[in-house]
């Protein structure tokens, strides 16, 4: 009868600390969530975006732009796809160097592009688990990304 009980107690005791452990586990998931709400582009406007009768055959860009949130890289090109764009480290006042072999030929004195600009922050808690459930694991992303805003560029010819 003694070992009936103990045995009792013991798987009883057992049960009560795997949903102990499990309550635990779920707990310990939902403090690894990351609260950081990433980052947000608010606004972008390259400066000097107009050059009247230019004959350089480069120009410099100041990519003014507002953020929420802490920015760590940012990536700025001509393709909405950013195929020609590498991330690169943030700095409140990037510039970018344009070439004027990328503008299209003048159509009634003007030409354009539009150059796309995005900002990324790392997530502090990367990599760690956000939960576990039926053997799929998901886990924090490694940046929180913001939307992309694009703007024009012109060269405007009118001699």
């Amino acid at each position: 009868m003694r070992i009936d009980s103990l045995l009792r107690a013991a798987v009883l005791s057992g049960v009560g600390m795997a949903i102990a452990s499990s309550a635990g586990a779920q707990t310990l998931s939902q403090t690894l969530i990351s609260t950081t709400t990433g980052v947000t582009l608010k606004a972008f406007t390259p400066v000097d975006s107009t050059f009247i009768n230019s004959t350089a055959t480069s120009f410099t860009i100041a990519l003014v732009n507002s953020v929420s949130g802490t920015p760590t890289e940012y990536r700025v090109s001509r393709f909405s796809d950013f195929r020609d764009a590498n991330w690169i480290a943030y700095v409140a006042t990037p510039k970018i160097t344009i070439q004027r072999s990328v503008f299209p030929s003048m159509v009634s004195g003007t030409t354009q592009i539009t150059l796309y600009f995005q900002v990324r922050a790392k997530n502090p808690k990367a990599g760690q688990l956000i939960s576990s459930i039926n053997g799929v694991t998901t886990v924090q992303p490694n940046y929180f990304f913001s939307d992309v805003l694009g703007r024009r560029i012109r060269l405007i010819y009118a001699g």
